[in-house]
């Protein structure tokens, strides 16, 4: 009896698993054929690549505009068409207003932050915080990422008086993250010169935690989030959430009992909190404040720490371009007799170009997910992609193709001057497109060219890797394996 028992489960587990990877099969989608059970992306679980680069070596295996994939036991549609693409983030966006990640807001609030929210929680509160970033509050905070520069100087000038080689992206990360505590948070953190500040030790854990329990998390909030909902298991580390809703309880408390108001957003979150009164609907519970603070943090930091240190390792075995940079730097400075403002930044055209062309070379995030929320013909195609399909647009392949961007490997500013301009606009899209972008970007885009002025305008940085990236596995974005090991020296 056992055994007919046993046999009887082992047809039904086939014949189940047949009936899931043979989905593209019976659609009519070209596809490529799935590994039980990993789907098309086993080297993501044997932690051999990250999600996103394995979506985009992906992306070689076919020519096709639409392409069926497996994400585990998830199907999914690989958009190859950059201009599709930007279709549906654009112009067809009500057909894909949501990711389509893990967002669970009653077992696990930190994963209901404006990143994941569906629907109209999103549009809600996107609106809510969009005065955050408006060009007004970015003058606001610019005195403090101007007071965060000079602790960079303070920091590189030891290194450069005895020529050391230091791993740029950790010095990048420790700026980064005291502008965000001071920006985001509303206290003043020192990673910058302390190894051990919390506010740096909790970022290196959430990114280099490559446990098999991390791994099966950052799958579960991308690939496959039924995991996460089946488990009950949190997003994030049970830890990390302690770190910051502590953070986040005193900030609130503190000021709400104290009548304390600083322009910061954990100010605009007390702000909307208080707003929304007894309306249980409108109200931002702690957690929730704490979920978008926290996004914010890892996001923001990730980001604007890539940005500068992929742009000083390009510059790095570019001495040209560095040279061209560090001159305009120079002419800035000296005409404002030197002063920083946030109108003579704008004003810098080639550090401008610099920024794109890192950022089309290394997007912050390699892939972008929606999912489609209403069945969606797909234009000069036959092929309906239907509600509740995940839809992948592997940006990092988009980038690096010589069919959008011409000599693809080389970095080139001058790509995007409208003078010498030589890309294709329309598959030029970075931080995504549309209503659902990212709503930091420019803030984002600020802390970086701010913190390349700074190193640029006192350093030379001299290269000790080859110029080809060797990207870490098991992480969200796109991080070096070895850092960025630079030789630093004073100008002349």
């Amino acid at each position: 009896m056992f055994v007919y028992t046993l046999a009887l489960f082992a047809a039904v587990i086939f014949l189940a698993l047949r009936y899931i990877y043979s989905h593209w099969e019976r659609h009519g989608l070209p596809h490529l054929k799935p590994e039980i059970p990993y789907g098309n992306i086993r080297t993501v679980a044997e932690k051999k690549e990250s999600f996103g680069i394995a979506i985009n070596n992906l992306y070689h295996r076919s020519s096709d505009r639409l392409l069926g994939l497996y994400l585990f036991f998830r199907p999914a549609i690989m958009i190859r068409d950059p201009h599709l693409a930007k279709r549906i983030m654009v112009n067809d966006f009500q057909n894909f207003h949501d990711r389509g990640v893990y967002c669970n807001e009653e077992h696990d609030p930190f994963s209901a932050n404006l990143f994941a929210l569906p629907g109209q929680r999103w549009k809600n509160l996107r609106a809510k915080l969009t005065p955050t970033f408006t060009s007004g509050q970015l003058r606001n905070m610019l005195p403090t990422l101007l007071a965060v520069g000079n602790k960079l100087l303070e920091r590189m000038d030891k290194v450069a008086d005895v020529q050391s080689i230091v791993d740029m992206r950790d010095i990048a990360s420790r700026f980064v993250l005291d502008t965000i505590a001071s920006v985001f948070f509303g206290f003043e953190a020192n990673c910058m010169h302390n190894s051990e500040d919390p506010f740096l030790t909790t970022l290196r854990r959430t990114n280099r935690g490559r446990t098999f329990l991390d791994n099966f998390r950052t799958s579960g909030v991308f690939i496959c989030p039924g995991l996460l909902k089946l488990t009950r298991m949190t997003s994030l580390q049970p830890d990390v959430i302690a770190f910051v809703m502590e953070i986040i309880t005193h900030q609130i408390e503190h000021r709400e009992k104290n009548q304390i108001t600083r322009k910061d957003f954990v100010q605009l979150l007390i702000d909307l909190r208080r707003q929304a009164g007894s309306d249980s609907e409108e109200a931002l519970s702690i957690e929730q404040c704490a979920a978008n603070v926290f996004l914010f943090y890892i996001a923001g930091a990730e980001t604007s720490t890539a940005t500068i240190s992929f742009t000083l390792h390009e510059l790095s075995h570019n001495l040209e371009a560095m040279a061209k940079l560090q001159q305009e730097i120079d002419d800035m400075l000296e005409r404002s007799n030197g002063e920083i403002t946030y109108d003579n930044i704008k004003e810098m055209k080639y550090l401008d170009l610099c920024v794109k062309e890192t950022l089309r070379k290394y997007p912050g995030l390699p892939i972008l997910n929606r999912e489609c929320t209403i069945d969606y013909p797909v234009p000069d195609s036959d092929v309906v992609i239907r509600k509740g399909t995940q839809v992948i647009i592997p940006l990092l392949s988009i980038s690096m193709n010589e069919k959008y961007f011409p000599k693809p490997e080389l970095y080139s500013p001058e790509r995007f001057d409208e003078a010498t301009k030589n890309y294709d606009s329309d598959a030029y899209y970075p931080f995504g497109a549309g209503p659902r972008n990212c709503i930091g970007l420019r803030q984002g885009v600020l802390v970086a060219k701010i913190g390349l002025m700074f190193l640029l305008s006192k350093y030379n940085f001299k290269a000790t890797i080859p110029a080809k990236v060797k990207f870490a596995a098991a992480t969200v974005g796109l991080t070096p394996d070895a850092g960025f090991p630079m030789r630093i020296e004073h100008r002349k």
